[in-house]
């Protein structure tokens, strides 16, 4: 897919390597990798939180940071923290961004049970003012179907607590139209627009074969379905639709993570895309700590992109957020590949023309969504499942 073929790279690239790959300061990425308990359907790297593994970690990703600290200069556009739950270190956060000059987002993923007084005002404190809470849901039969810790009433208090004191307030909501009701989906959204959120991110939920949940098949159309309801409801209570799976209260910003154009990405499992490079850093935390202990980048595959496979992956995500502009200043979503592929969408009725951007329809919304599970499980799953096979060779030894 893309004609994105990641190879392992021997020797690792340098600082220096990574800053010439960028022609413009890229957003960052923080990850951080521990969870107290793990969701069984949750994909993303992650590990059970140890005292000891995690300060050796955070060793590792100082070094790391010190290392493109050194070769590429901020200020940066945004910096984005996700996990695992990153707001179980929040006292090593501190230390961890003190020397990254942002003049952006600071945005930050919370479980519900970290969004209370105190957990506020840290955050508050090390300068996040964009915060993703990970309710899920407002329903008990669903959180328990998703083996996710907390109850709706303590999601609820996260919500209430957030509001108002940060600039961007963003709720995840996932569905699962093979389990649940599609009225819960709309009781959920009803209640953060009641609320009056900045934004409701409402993912499918995706069931990749390493994870406890497994594979299975997906109602497309009952998926569909459920999707235009929510735009229904959404632009009934003041909200507009602004990317296929998130809706916005009108004039509020946008919390946002793989629609950036390019990005930097720093920990265990992290991604980097520059245009015409993509990288992932080792999933293993030994790996990964090895790496910074012997002075190199923990990158662990690359993949150079010929040029129209890098403007079809630019394009892709872009598209994600329901629009591409007509004039781009983006050189990649300028190449004749990205601007053929909006010509295809356009003359099969997938999007139009608004203003100063081609934005996708109705049918446009619904293609999307279904070429997006079908990259998540062509490309990303079996990368991932590649990479979590450290983490067997890390509990092996």
């Amino acid at each position: 897919m893309f004609g994105i073929r990641f190879e392992t790279p021997e020797p690792p690239p340098t600082p220096a390597d990574v800053a010439g790959w960028f022609t413009s300061p890229p957003g960052l990425y923080l990850h951080i990798p521990f969870c107290r308990t793990i969701c069984p359907f949750c994909p993303y790297n992650k590990v059970r939180y140890e005292p000891d593994l995690a300060a050796r970690y955070v060793t590792g990703l100082h070094t790391e940071i010190a290392h493109h600290v050194s070769t590429m200069r901020g200020p940066f556009p945004s910096l984005y923290v996700g996990g695992g739950t990153p707001t179980m270190c929040l006292d090593e956060l501190g230390g961890l961004i003190a020397d990254l000059e942002i003049d952006g987002e600071r945005a930050i993923e919370v479980l519900p049970a970290h969004m209370n007084a105190d957990g506020a005002s840290r955050l508050a404190q090390l300068g996040f003012n964009y915060v993703s809470i990970g309710v899920q849901s407002f329903h008990g039969e669903v959180l328990h179907h998703l083996g996710r810790p907390g109850s709706p009433a303590q999601n609820r208090a996260a919500v209430e607590m957030a509001l108002g004191r940060f600039d961007c307030v963003d709720v995840d909501l996932i569905f699962d139209v093979a389990y649940q009701s599609p009225q819960i989906l709309l009781d959920d959204l009803a209640l953060c627009f009641e609320y009056g959120v900045d934004q409701v991110s409402t993912y499918p939920l995706m069931r990749f074969g390493y994870t406890p949940f497994g594979k299975a098949r997906h109602d497309r159309r009952r998926e569909h379905e459920l999707l235009a309801e929510a735009q229904s409801l959404a632009t009934e209570r003041g909200y507009e639709r602004r990317s296929v799976w998130t809706f916005n209260r009108l004039g509020s910003g946008s919390y946002t993570s793989i629609t950036r154009p390019y990005y930097l990405g720093m920990g265990a499992g992290a991604a980097t895309f520059a245009g015409r490079v993509f990288s992932v850093n080792h999933f293993g935390l030994t790996q990964y700590c090895e790496a910074a202990t012997r002075g190199d980048l923990p990158v662990a595959r690359v993949a150079h992109l010929p040029r129209a496979a890098a403007a079809a992956y630019r394009a892709f995500w872009q598209a994600y957020t329901g629009a591409l502009p007509v004039v781009p200043d983006d050189r990649l979503l300028n190449h004749p590949l990205s601007v053929a592929l909006v010509g295809l969408a356009r003359a099969t009725g997938l999007a139009h023309k608004d203003g100063e951007s081609i934005v996708l329809s109705r049918s446009g919304y619904d293609r999307y969504h279904d070429l997006e599970r079908w990259v998540t499980y062509h490309l990303i799953e079996p990368l991932w499942t590649e990479m979590m096979l450290e983490h067997d060779t890390e509990n092996a030894a």
